[in-house]
């Protein structure tokens, strides 16, 4: 299995694309995608420790669980609370960016509108991530 650096979820087909090219074009490799917490879970358990990502990227809504279930339950688990999350999201409010934090988000992104914009982004998430 390829290293996964890093695990997009995100309902949104066009998005994950978009993302995902973007962090091609600023030269991350190892991306994997889902289209829920759900399948996420399932991911993570699936994947050998070692090759972990070392960075999920979520969006705060989705099917089933929510974003930020997603990050609470995976905060609860030892062996996948050392992984790093970034919520990215349309949505933005002062309460829902502090109670990610709260819950170990390594940060609180807003989704961007253009794909020049979805290239600072990966950038910013890169440098953030160490990646």
């Amino acid at each position: 299995m390829a290293q996964c650096k890093i695990l997009i979820i995100d309902d949104d087909k066009d998005d994950i694309e978009i993302l995902a090219e973007a962090f091609t074009q600023c030269g991350v490799d190892g991306i994997h995608y889902v289209f829920s917490a759900m399948q996420a879970f399932s991911y993570l358990q699936e994947t050998e420790r070692m090759c972990l990502p070392k960075l999920i990227v979520t969006d705060l809504y989705l099917p089933g669980i929510t974003g930020e279930e997603f990050l609470r339950d995976l905060k609860g688990m030892d062996k996948y609370k050392h992984i790093l999350v970034i919520v990215l999201s349309s949505a933005k409010t002062e309460k829902e960016i502090e109670r990610c934090r709260e819950m170990g988000a390594l940060d609180y992104l807003e989704k961007p509108s253009s794909y020049e914009e979805y290239v600072k982004v990966a950038a910013n998430i890169k440098s953030k991530a160490g990646l």
